[in-house]
């Protein structure tokens, strides 16, 4: 995952959307996982996003409608709808019974979710501790990308998490431009935040 051109904030971000993934029980890392671990994160460029209501909360909602999640996450939906299992009536029973986004957090809770500490982010996107391997999905490679070109834009030579954020605003593949959409925001909105901020620091 290009280890050695991420600053160390954004090594935090990359291993930190991976565990999404994993506690989402998707079989990828793809873009919305990088999306939700930028809206979580400290640093500046997750506060602009948290501040435009991309929050992590809001496109942990949009993952989960959009790819299914939790316990549900690795689940084929055509398959279940096949034998007669609506997957979205299920969950909305549970949430009714227990309360929203309770089968999220049976995810976080399980006692199977990997334990990931000690990860180098060297093995993101390959053989992870006890072997669990993401092959990149649809956005996860291409924000990646975009990332080092905008550090490289800027003359470094490793990208941050600014970087980071700015190259997944110029995705248009998977799940990350739909996401934003149902939140009502703009990529180009918030890469210009982004920019502002960081001019503003200087």
């Amino acid at each position: 995952m290009m280890a050695g051109h991420m600053t160390p904030d954004a090594r935090a971000v990359a291993i930190c959307a991976y565990e999404h993934a994993i506690r989402l029980g998707h079989r990828y890392l793809g873009g919305e996982h990088f999306l939700l671990a930028l809206a979580s994160a400290d640093q500046p460029a997750g506060a602009v996003l948290r501040d435009h209501g991309v929050t992590p909360e809001r496109v942990g909602d949009e993952i989960v409608r959009l790819a299914g999640g939790a316990l549900f996450g690795g689940l084929d939906r055509d398959a279940l709808a096949a034998i007669g299992i609506d997957v979205g009536a299920v969950r909305a029973r549970i949430e009714a019974s227990f309360a929203p986004g309770a089968l999220i957090q049976a995810g976080q809770a399980s006692p199977l979710r990997p334990r990931l500490v000690g990860l180098t982010p060297r093995r993101i996107s390959g053989a992870g501790r006890d072997g669990a391997f993401l092959p990149h999905g649809p956005g996860a490679g291409q924000s990646l990308g975009n990332a080092l070109g905008e550090a490289q834009a800027r003359h470094v030579t490793q990208f941050s998490t600014e970087h980071l954020a700015l190259g997944l605003l110029a995705v248009d593949e998977g799940l990350v431009p739909p996401i934003l959409s149902a939140l009502g925001v703009s990529a180009p909105a918030l890469r210009a935040a982004i920019l502002d901020h960081y001019r503003q620091a200087g």
